[in-house]
């Protein structure tokens, strides 16, 4: 362990100290590249791969967003390394940097889900589809020009990226820890070096100026100085907003596919290079794909939450559907919870599956005596509850006495002829002020009174007002007439 941290600092130290060696090269130099720059320019870019790899070992958090970064600071570094000949930009660098810009879209969109670091259809596909933008980007120029669209697309990367770090970090229930300030740092300082090497290639010239290139090592060296410590757990607080960060990735692939329509737009101008047209319909055919997949995806969400709130026998709502009924109620209220009597004798005497379909038959009958607006929900087993916004407790007790009706009819499964009784607890909102959970809870006293009873309804009745010295107290419940 300790030999790993000298290695760690040794490469921290070397990436530092290869910087103002290559300012004082350039400096002094010719312009023209050298060995040496070659050799300085590749320190920090090896450093900083050597470090993300290694974090992305063993069980370390945000492990696959650092694998990714690895990949990113190696091609990243192979292409600087190749710009030292002549020209500075050839269609290799070119590659090497449009794939090292999606890399780093990645490392951001993982290191942003680091809960939930999977690399699922969509984030592949948003690669996809931003690779194919910033290609399309990096392809603009004349001939003359080469590496002016390059430095274009690296500028627009880096401050959307910036700005998805920034927003979808903090938006999405994380503060902004070291790690991603780093991450921020680095690639504004990238930026700027992109940003201060284009007015160079507009004239034409294809050599990289010295100070921006200097500038631009500033990223692997930052991202090296930054620790792979465990995620910060988002916000405790229950009225914040749900995360967005899955929303935030979209929107690098959206600027990307908004862009290249734009070029597309210009291209029937003639004056748009073939290649980047040919790249720009690519990437809006791709984000086309993608759309298709989060609306399928939007789809399936709703799907599995409607799933989760519903019960499988009898496509009623369920305990979880009926606790956001609950906690959604804005004014009074009344509940019924109701308890099949004799149902466990049904299942032993004639099987489950004959059990199922009285349940199904059951919850039918309550149906019917209900309006649409009072919910209907089975809690489990033999028993059900029933919401009645805006009721008071007397409609709802003469609701119950219908509903006892309904349910203690007999029924028939083939030839066998099933009666079955039924109790019921009735409670009101002004019977019971904490919340969704007090009010079952008040129900199931009065549930449990009329099966006490032989069945059928009674109604919870707080404890009277005692005078404060006075002992409290016992919870008094009676039928209902």
């Amino acid at each position: 362990m300790l030999y790993m941290c000298r290695v760690e600092r040794a490469l921290r130290a070397s990436a530092v100290a290869a910087l103002p060696v290559l300012g004082l090269v350039t400096t002094l130099g010719s312009g023209a590249p050298s060995p040496l720059s070659a050799v300085l320019i590749a320190i920090p870019y090896a450093a900083c791969a050597a470090l993300c790899l290694r974090r992305s070992r063993g069980g370390r958090p945000r492990r696959a967003a650092w694998a990714v970064a690895g990949l990113a600071m190696t091609t990243a570094g192979l292409g600087e390394v190749w710009a030292t000949g002549e020209p500075a930009h050839s269609p290799v660098t070119d590659i090497l940097s449009v794939l090292s810009f999606v890399l780093l879209y990645l490392f951001v969109g993982l290191l942003l889900r680091s809960d939930r670091p999977v690399f699922n259809d969509g984030i592949w596909l948003d690669g996809v589809v931003a690779g194919l933008g910033i290609a399309a980007l990096a392809s603009l120029g004349t001939p003359g020009q080469r590496g002016l669209g390059v430095h274009l697309a690296g500028l627009l990367v880096f401050l959307v990226l910036i700005l998805l770090v920034v927003i979808g970090g903090t938006l999405g229930g994380r503060r902004l820890d070291r790690t991603l300030l780093l991450v921020v740092a680095g690639f504004a300082a990238a930026g700027s070096a992109d940003g201060l090497s284009m007015p160079g290639h507009s004239g034409g010239a294809l050599a990289e100026p010295g100070f921006p290139l200097v500038l631009s090592l500033a990223l692997p060296t930052l991202l090296a100085f930054a620790p792979a410590a465990a995620p910060q757990r988002r916000r405790s607080d229950k009225r914040s907003a749900p995360s967005i960060v899955g929303w935030a990735m979209l929107s690098v692939p959206a600027f990307f596919a908004v862009s290249s329509v734009l070029l597309l737009a210009i291209g029937q101008s003639g004056r748009l290079p073939a290649w980047s047209g040919v790249l720009a319909a690519a990437c809006v055919l791709a984000a086309f794909g993608r759309a298709s997949l989060t609306f399928r995806e939007l789809r399936d969400l709703r799907d599995v939450h409607q799933q989760a709130r519903t019960d499988d026998l009898t496509g009623l709502p369920n305990r979880r559907a009926l606790y956001e009924h609950l906690d959604a109620l804005a004014g009074p209220a009344s509940l019924l919870l109701l308890d099949l009597d004799g149902f466990k004798e049904v299942n032993d005497s004639i099987g489950h599956a004959a059990g199922d379909q009285v349940l199904a038959q059951t919850a039918d009958r309550i149906k019917v005596v209900l309006t649409p607006q009072q919910v209907l929900a089975r809690l489990g087993g033999d028993e059900f509850a029933i919401l009645l916004p805006g009721a008071s407790l007397a409609e709802a007790a003469d609701l119950a006495w219908r509903i006892h009706v309904a349910v203690t009819c007999p029924s028939h499964l083939g030839e066998t002829q099933i009666r079955l009784g039924v109790s019921i607890g009735v409670t009101g909102t002004h019977l019971s002020h904490n919340g969704s959970g007090e009010l079952l809870r008040t129900a199931d006293i009065a549930m449990y009174v009329a099966k006490r009873r032989g069945g059928g309804v009674a109604a919870y009745e707080p404890p009277a007002q005692r005078p404060a010295a006075a002992p409290p107290r016992e919870i008094e419940l009676s039928p209902l007439p």
